[in-house]
Order: C-alpha cells, then sequence, then structure tokens
C-alpha cells in the first residue's frame, strides 16, 4: 500500500528569506508589544496613579502612604546620635559590620529602587487613559514623587538607626525590624485586593492589573542607565556620610 511522503520540518524552512526586523518609530524608539510593557506595582501607590481624588480608593492610598510618613517621623525622633552611644565607640568589627551592609541597606529600599528603574525604564504613554482616564502623566509623576520620599525616608531611618547600633546582633536586628515598614502599602494593596475593603476597591485593583506604560527602548544617550547611576550615586552619598561621621568622631574622641 503506498503512501505520500511528506517534506520533512528541516526541509520546509525559509532558506535564504531575510529577517524581519523590529519596526521603529519616526524618533528611533522600537514599537513596545503587549509583552514588552511595565506594569504598575501591586502597592497603594498604584491607586494614587489610576484613580480620582474624588474616588476612596484614592483617598485610602493616600492615607496609608502618609500613615509610613507619620511612622518614619516617630522613628525619627527616637535616634539620638551622640558621642556617649553611636557606632563611633563600638568595636572595629562592629564598624566594619555597617560599612558592608551599607550596599545591602541602599539595594533593600524597594520604593527608592522602584523610583529608579521607572525612570530609565518607563515611558508614559496616553493609551493608558483608555483604561483609566485619571491616570495622567501629573498623577504618575505625583506617584513617582511620594514612592521617592517613602523610600528616601525608609533609606535614612535604617541608615541612622544602623549608625546608632553598637553590636553585631543589634544591627541584623534592626534590619529585620525595621523591613517590614516597607511593606505596609503592599500589605493593604492585598487586602483590598481580596475583597476585604469593599467591592468598589476590589474593582480598582483589577483596573490597576490592566494599567501597562510601554517600556523605554531607546539607546540613544545614557537615559537607560539611570538607574545605575542614581543607584551609585545614593550608594556613594551614603558611604561619604559614613566616612566623614567616622573620621570627625574619631577626631574629637581622640582629642579628648
Amino acid at each position: 500500500m503506498g503512501y505520500i511522503q511528506y517534506d520533512k520540518k528541516e526541509h520546509n524552512t525559509t532558506v535564504g528569506m531575510p529577517d524581519l526586523a523590529a519596526a521603529e518609530s519616526i524618533d528611533g524608539e522600537q514599537e513596545s508589544s503587549d509583552d514588552d510593557k511595565i506594569e504598575l506595582s501591586e502597592d497603594m501607590y498604584a491607586f494614587i496613579v489610576v484613580c480620582s481624588p474624588k474616588n476612596i480608593s484614592f483617598l485610602i492610598a493616600l492615607y496609608v502612604i502618609f500613615l509610613k510618613f507619620v511612622l518614619y517621623a516617630i522613628l525619627y525622633s527616637g535616634i539620638y546620635l551622640d558621642n556617649g552611644s553611636s557606632m563611633y565607640n563600638s568595636e572595629r568589627i562592629v564598624q566594619a559590620v555597617k560599612f558592608f551592609l551599607i550596599p545591602v541597606a541602599v539595594s533593600m529600599q524597594e520604593d527608592l529602587i522602584h523610583v529608579y528603574e521607572n525612570l530609565a525604564n518607563l515611558k508614559y504613554d496616553k493609551a493608558v487613559l483608555e483604561v483609566s482616564r485619571d491616570a495622567t502623566k501629573s498623577k504618575w509623576i505625583i506617584g513617582c514623587i511620594l514612592r521617592f520620599i517613602d523610600g528616601f525616608l525608609s533609606l535614612g531611618v535604617n541608615f541612622y538607626v544602623m549608625l546608632s547600633t553598637d553590636d553585631v546582633l543589634s544591627v541584623f536586628l534592626n534590619f529585620a525590624a525595621l523591613h517590614f515598614l516597607q511593606g505596609i502599602d503592599d500589605v493593604f494593596f492585598d487586602l483590598v485586593k481580596k475583597g476585604f475593603c469593599g467591592d468598589v476597591m476590589e474593582n480598582m485593583t483589577d483596573v490597576c492589573g490592566q494599567v501597562k506604560f510601554p517600556r523605554r527602548v531607546s539607546s540613544h544617550g545614557c537615559v537607560r542607565e539611570i538607574d545605575s547611576i542614581l543607584w551609585g550615586l545614593t550608594l556613594s552619598i551614603c558611604l561619604t556620610v559614613y566616612g566623614v561621621a567616622t573620621y570627625r568622631t574619631s577626631v574629637v574622641t581622640w582629642q579628648s
């Protein structure tokens, strides 16, 4: 009994045909596909971008964010960096641990790193207004500013608490204890997403999940390296403050 022999896959190819290059826009940037877009982070800052200022979700998001600011302020008020109780009178091993933990302290700031990442990789597109007419560019900028303040305060608290700690175990315990403050907005968003705050806010989480911004694909200049530059600059500032403070206090201690 005869049969029809089909060509094998490797014989049924398009050898010799030129590869198709990705389409480019007029300004030299490639068009972003749906798979190459950045979603909003699942925290209360997503409500700041998507919701109307008159919406209950927006107001609750502001409340949670300013609650974090108040908690950071309370922690700041309880930190005292004097010569009698600080890292400068601790052992050298403790000072070395703090020095090596400074990059960890900077990298642990999720909100701060998120802002750096968005500045380098995210490009605002008016197409998001089709999902939510309130997701304007000014609202997105306001969300980034609030997130930056959040990350800056968190870094400051972690950094100065670390400086005022005089033993190795307390340094690590403080890192673990203060890390939970960064996730307060994530916890509240998760509660809203599970329906603990009503159907209206639960539906808004679905809207937040639909808002996607195109990824910046331009290779012009050093725009896409902004995140690395800002991270390095933040680390350099922290190391400089550490070095100057240690040197000045060591001089005072030696003179006394």
